[in-house]
């Protein structure tokens, strides 16, 4: 698709304009917060994602805590809470769990969610090393589908706990499960397996988040799932997000695809989820 009528995307990042000031709601699906024992983060801190948020128009970061996305879940989840309580309404927080503690799992959820205000779920089974079709992982799209909540994974194309393929049986299992692919699965056999997936699967959408994802794939998976299937990530403070939001706003997608991807899906997922939520 060619671009079409509206906002000059183009000419609005040359001239270095924050979308959010030209109108573009973003909500930047896939972040994180704080250090990573290996790889080097120069601003990890919520203050400094604020700021980056800020100069570049984005509205909202969904985001986890990189401890909780390994051993260190309640500490994790603490320090996504704070910084969600330090910044209202610019974090939406992502509750962690470890599936290698199965008999905690249900428990952290619900003290995550009842006693620290986090809405939605992220899991990293390469990182924990444990396979996203795994039982402990059962207590997780119990809850989920409880309360609603959207499930962010990292996927990576051949990944033995997480390659995008594997959660086509999870999602056909688990209809009323919402799942957020992250990465998109991160290499082109990652994208078509997301891809396919997505297409088989209604209740499982991708998201951009991704260093080593050009254009072509990005416009690729926009076309081929639909751009109400397509959500804008950024995997902050990991990755400068300044790239991830010209990639997209550059992209040869129309005005609409962009406005959708970059937030309008976000915005509609995030409330279905939570009228679920309330009335759970």
């Amino acid at each position: 698709m060619s671009q079409g009528a509206g906002l000059d995307w183009v000419g609005a990042i040359r001239a270095g304009t924050a979308l959010g000031r030209a109108g573009v709601r973003v909500i930047d699906a896939h972040a994180h917060l704080g250090d990573y024992y290996n790889f080097y983060i120069p601003r990890p801190e919520a203050a400094s994602m604020v700021e980056v948020m800020d100069r570049l128009g984005i509205e909202q970061a969904w985001i986890s805590a990189l401890p909780a996305c390994g051993a260190d879940v309640p500490r994790g989840n603490d320090m996504t809470a704070a910084a969600v309580r330090a910044y209202p309404g610019r974090f939406v927080g992502y509750a962690s769990v470890n599936p290698h503690t199965p008999e905690r799992v249900r428990d952290e959820l619900e003290r995550s969610f009842d006693q620290l205000g986090l809405s939605l779920i992220k899991l990293h089974p390469a990182i924990v090393e444990y396979p996203i079709s795994g039982p402990a992982y059962e207590p997780v799209w119990r809850f989920a589908s409880e309360r609603g909540a959207i499930v962010l994974s990292h996927t990576w194309g051949g990944a033995p706990t997480c390659s995008p393929c594997h959660f086509e049986p999870l999602a056909r299992a688990h209809p009323d499960v919402t799942y957020l692919l992250g990465h998109s699965g991160g290499v082109p056999v990652g994208f078509r397996e997301a891809i396919e997936v997505a297409q088989t699967c209604p209740n499982v959408y991708l998201d951009i988040c991704c260093s080593t994802m050009s254009s072509v794939w990005l416009e690729r998976i926009v076309n081929e799932v639909g751009s109400d299937r397509v959500l804008f990530g950024t995997d902050m403070p990991f990755l400068d997000p300044t790239y991830l939001v010209g990639r997209l706003a550059c992209a040869a997608l129309s005005d609409a695809d962009k406005r959708r991807v970059f937030g309008q899906n976000a915005e509609t997922l995030y409330a279905r989820a939570r009228r679920v939520e309330r009335n759970a």
